[in-house]
């Protein structure tokens, strides 16, 4: 039978929930919509509905018998691969702040973008055309990885310097970012899988600026 035999299609690649163009590298820590970058994060916080009140009512059908993993009076939400923070979903301290400064996850994100290579515009790249380029030197790269932690590691300890909320927001984040890395008590799970997310995620994680600067 051919249609059999016929593959499957390919699933659709996630795009940018805001911009709908490029592939998503983040969530937004309240209604968890993809987003790629910081204009597009700002674009949709400036646009995201007021958050509701909480409820505590719970239809029939979704009652569940108590278990141990049930102590705390909001459900759990689902483990989400693409977020680079979900190491420390588990940490009820860390959702607290977030709720507590809403931007921080803006300023997060501006603190990661500084370890990132500068975007070349495009009308850059297409004023010589390729032809010309062939016998020219090849051009010099001014960026690498180092320069990336340097530029993030400078970008964390000037957030840290900022006066007002955002100042404070990101000081009680290194902490509690600090407090969960050197925390026995914790539990060594959630420390074995932190450092297993810095060596995965390379530059893109504030918590690796953070023990770097050690």
């Amino acid at each position: 039978d051919e249609a059999d035999g016929a593959p499957a299609p390919a699933p659709k690649a996630s795009l940018c929930g805001v911009c709908h163009v490029n592939p998503p590298k983040y969530k937004c820590p309240r209604c968890y919509l993809p987003y790629c970058s910081v204009p597009c994060n700002r674009s949709h916080r400036e646009n995201h509905p007021p958050d509701p009140e909480p409820q505590h009512k719970t239809e029939p059908s979704q009652i569940q018998a108590p278990d141990a993993q049930s102590t705390s009076p909001t459900p759990a939400l689902p483990s989400d691969p693409t977020n680079p923070f979900r190491v420390l979903e588990g940490s009820n301290k860390l959702r607290l702040l977030f709720q507590k400064y809403p931007s921080l996850p803006d300023q997060l994100l501006r603190i990661h973008a500084a370890t990132l290579p500068p975007q070349e515009p495009e009308s850059k790249k297409n004023t010589i055309p390729a032809s010309l380029l062939k016998g020219l030197p090849p051009k010099k790269q001014t960026w690498n990885h180092d320069i990336g932690i340097q530029n993030g590691k400078e970008a964390l300890r000037k957030a840290r310097r900022a006066h007002g909320k955002e100042g404070d927001a990101i000081r009680e984040y290194s902490e509690l970012i600090l407090h969960i890395m050197n925390t026995d008590s914790s539990g060594s799970d959630m420390t074995d899988l932190l450092r297993q997310q810095l060596a995965q995620e390379d530059t893109s994680l504030i918590e690796r600026l953070m023990s770097e600067e050690k």
